[in-house]
């Protein structure tokens, strides 16, 4: 059997001023928490009602949607603020055709900071534009100026959800996580299950309830450096072995059907 293709979701972002300084990027941290694990990396373009869904969606096993500088716009969750900092809509639009017809057909993924978002979103939720001027609540911005095993580092607590997916899976009850978002979940979608709360009460995880398939987003980076932090490691490890049992099924579905045939 070939190796798994997992879909990594790309932002869109002009870096110049010229007509054609659009680039489609992607942190090399997701490549390398796909890679690692055995399996191939397949970039998908932000071309948000372009995208050819099916060809996708035949081709991977699973899909990670990353982090990004960029902010889901306030307009994907009905709100007429202009929002704040870098948007990227061809992105928003992307990524929420994409997690529908994952939930859809089944397909594992797994949300990583804008993609915990993205996902409560897609769900009807809503966010916090700056989680640090809630009141109770920490500052969850990245820190500056330090060494990027320190931004990384464990920045809080979190308490996860008894008898919940990352319950389940870690066989813990707390964690500690970095913390490097400035936005955050604010009222929770509707069909999703809170997986882990931070010491502060801000939602840090979720899953999707009667999913087909692992269906889980997180706010915190457990791409980075996975294999240093038992946790981490298998967070990521739970959701390739989800995606490899994914391309199983759908590899035995095409011989029955060349059987068929």
């Amino acid at each position: 059997m070939s190796k798994p293709m997992i879909g990594l979701p790309l932002c869109r972002w002009q870096l110049t001023d010229r007509d054609i300084g659009w680039f489609h990027l992607v942190g090399e941290k997701y490549i390398q928490s796909v890679t690692g694990f055995g399996a191939f990396p397949l970039m998908i373009p932000a071309f948000a009602d372009d995208l050819d869904m099916d060809t996708v969606l035949d081709s991977v096993s699973g899909i990670m949607f990353g982090g990004s500088l960029s902010n889901v716009h306030p307009s994907f969750y009905g709100d007429d603020h202009p929002g704040l900092g870098l948007a990227d809509k061809p992105r928003d639009a992307t990524v929420l055709r994409l997690m529908r017809a994952c939930i859809e057909r089944g397909i594992p993924f797994l949300g990583i900071c804008r993609g915990v978002q993205e996902l409560n979103v897609l769900y009807g939720g809503t966010l916090h534009r700056e989680v640090h001027e809630v009141e109770g609540r920490l500052d969850h911005r990245e820190r500056k100026g330090v060494p990027d095993d320190v931004a990384y580092g464990p920045m809080h607590k979190v308490a996860l959800t008894e008898g919940g997916v990352l319950h389940q899976l870690l066989g813990e009850r707390e964690i500690s996580v970095n913390s490097l978002h400035g936005q955050g979940i604010d009222r929770l979608g509707e069909g999703l299950q809170v997986e882990a709360v931070c010491e502060d009460g801000q939602i840090e995880a979720v899953s999707v309830k009667g999913a087909k398939a692992f269906a889980v987003g997180v706010q915190w980076h457990p791409e980075y450096r996975y294999w240093e932090k038992a946790d981490y490691n298998a967070l990521i490890g739970a959701f390739h072995e989800a995606a490899r049992e994914y391309q199983a099924k759908k590899s035995e579905r095409k011989k029955e059907a060349v059987a068929m045939a």
